[in-house]
């Protein structure tokens, strides 16, 4: 009979999958999109402020470019995207404002989402209106977002354009265009002054004018400067056609 010892404790299988976890093997779940957003504010109260030169003085802030390269890299790091969807465009003379659904996302392909509305304005006396609300909708919503200082943004008060009604807006462009026009008649003159002085016949000196009918009819155009016009042209004429009775009506 064999003698040897049996070992009659009970085998327990252990199932794939649940063996438990060694000590360098990390069993926390991941953070969730909440959680993330929290840590990204936390870390933002790093972000020191820049001396920005106002006129003759100098004041702390942010601008919108130290906020962005602060928060994106805090973003890569937590795992975290945002999606912008502009809702809404007005304009309003110079002054354009937006309004943007910000929508935060986990990276990790988690199907958890978080949607923030923002405003933003931004008033230029060219094409930039719309840029500049983009660009002050995501400055402000990172700012309150995560508790950034929302001190005046120096750089931008630098740059900030004074807002105009539509009425306003319409009558400064008018005047520019008119400025434009007036600018544009007196390089004209010079031109114009020089090609009749060099014409080389009086026929030249007609073509001259013909091509030039809707400068000398400008109302732009000073009734002091169309009357030099009309005296150089037929002192020209007449410069040209002396000692040519043939060329004479």
């Amino acid at each position: 009979m064999d003698s040897a010892a049996t070992d009659t404790r009970e085998r327990v299988v252990v199932a794939k999958g649940d063996e438990p976890a060694t000590a360098s093997e990390d069993t926390t779940p991941p953070a969730t999109l909440k959680q993330r957003l929290a840590a990204i504010r936390d870390e933002c109260a790093g972000i020191t402020k820049d001396d920005i030169k106002m006129g003759n003085f100098t004041i702390k802030g942010h601008t919108f470019e130290a906020v962005l390269s602060e928060v994106r890299p805090m973003l890569h790091k937590h795992g975290v995207d945002i999606e912008p969807n502009l809702v809404e465009r007005v304009y309003n003379g110079n002054r354009c404002d937006v309004l943007v659904d910000f929508t935060f996302l986990r990276t990790d392909d988690e199907d958890e989402s978080r949607t923030i509305r923002w405003g933003g304005a931004g008033t230029d006396n060219g094409d930039k209106a719309f840029a500049k609300a983009g660009t002050n909708c995501v400055k402000e919503m990172l700012k309150k977002r995560f508790l950034i200082s929302d001190r005046e943004d120096a750089k931008e008060a630098e740059d900030a354009v004074e807002h105009q009604t539509a009425d306003q807006a319409s009558r400064a462009e008018l005047e520019r265009a008119r400025e434009r026009e007036r600018a544009n008649l007196g390089q004209w003159a010079k031109t114009f002054k020089a090609a009749l002085e060099t014409a080389p016949t009086a026929p030249d000196v007609d073509r001259l004018k013909r091509e030039n009918r809707d400068q000398l009819d400008s109302p732009e155009l000073p009734e002091v400067t169309r009357a030099f016009f009309n005296d150089l042209i037929a002192d020209r004429k007449a410069e040209l056609t002396d000692g040519f009775p043939g060329d004479r009506h």
